[in-house]
């Protein structure tokens, strides 16, 4: 706004009077072509009828204001982001952010954003912290890893709920090291399990996510993509995040829908952290020939990996 004012003053004065300059004539600045050499941006204006000067002036600034103006449209024009507030046992705390792609996944974008704005992940944490042979990715986005009660409908409205308390107030699991006394080990049972109303993890579920596999998007790190299980429509909420390049796993056959842009760094420290026995192993599944990728069990985290609240704009 600041600069169309100062451009439309610009106008205002030329229009008023280019010929009241100095006799010496109005020459606007220079500009740096790509080879270096300077070129003159227009005309002097000088011993012109001042009819003729005016309008020249005005079709020159006029065309200033475009150009000032367009590169705040283009940035405007497409722009959706993702805002992750993380919030770790181990004081991990910042904005990651996420640069989403409507264009090429609209239809993920649009479940996406409709899972963080009723909530789904607010107060959520990463309940796989997976590496193996050098690669990496963080689970994330089931609502059952919230520490408060949540409910979801199954299939015939009942409500199946997680009383919370996965980690408990002091944030972290019992192990060899330290013992916890406030975690429930039946709230830690359900992760994996949770999403929106009416979701199932198999080809009966209300909630059919259209597969959106061939954008153009490969799985390289800091991208973000729907977790999916044997039915190609069955993603819910659950995302993968990327922390290695996983292109061999995942093209083709997940929805990768954006990418980190800032605060990677606190993701790879929440990848550092001591992970114990999950449910089961974790599995890439995948509809062509190609054998998944199965990776061992041991990914569950022994403190919280918080997600505060997830913006997306």
């Amino acid at each position: 706004e600041m600069l169309m004012r100062r451009a439309a003053v610009a106008v205002a004065v030329l229009v008023a009077g280019a010929d009241a300059f100095s006799t010496g004539g109005f020459l606007l600045p220079t500009t740096k072509t790509r080879s270096g050499a300077s070129s003159v941006s227009a005309m002097r204006m000088t011993h012109e009828p001042a009819s003729v000067s005016r309008r020249a002036a005005f079709v020159t600034a006029a065309g200033v204001a475009l150009t000032l103006q367009a590169p705040e449209k283009a940035n405007a024009a497409g722009s959706t982001t993702a805002t992750f507030k993380i919030n770790t046992f181990e004081g991990v705390k910042g904005d990651v952010v996420f640069e989403l792609y409507p264009d090429k996944a609209p239809k993920t974008v649009e479940a996406f954003k409709k899972y963080a704005d009723l909530g789904l992940y607010d107060d959520s944490a990463f309940f796989r912290v997976a590496t193996f042979l050098k690669k990496g990715v963080l689970f994330g986005g089931d609502p059952y890893t919230k520490e408060s009660k949540y409910c979801m409908k199954d299939l015939e409205g009942k409500d199946m709920c997680s009383d919370g308390n996965s980690y408990g107030k002091d944030g972290f699991l019992s192990t060899g090291l330290r013992n916890s006394k406030d975690d429930s080990t039946g709230a830690r049972a359900k992760f994996g399990k949770g999403g929106p109303d009416g979701w199932r993890r198999d080809s009966i579920s209300l909630v059919k996510l259209e597969p959106e596999f061939n954008t153009g998007i490969t799985h390289a790190k800091g991208v973000i993509t729907m977790r999916r299980f044997d039915n190609p429509k069955s993603a819910g909420s659950q995302f993968i995040i990327c922390m290695s390049d996983m292109s061999d796993e995942l093209d083709g056959n997940y929805a990768a829908f954006g990418k980190v842009t800032s605060g990677i760094e606190l993701l790879e420290k929440i990848l550092k952290v001591d992970t114990g026995k999950a449910e089961a192993a974790l599995r890439f599944p995948r509809d062509d020939k190609k054998q998944e990728a199965i990776w061992p069990a041991f990914d569950l985290p022994n403190t919280r990996q918080g997600i505060d609240k997830v913006t997306v704009n």
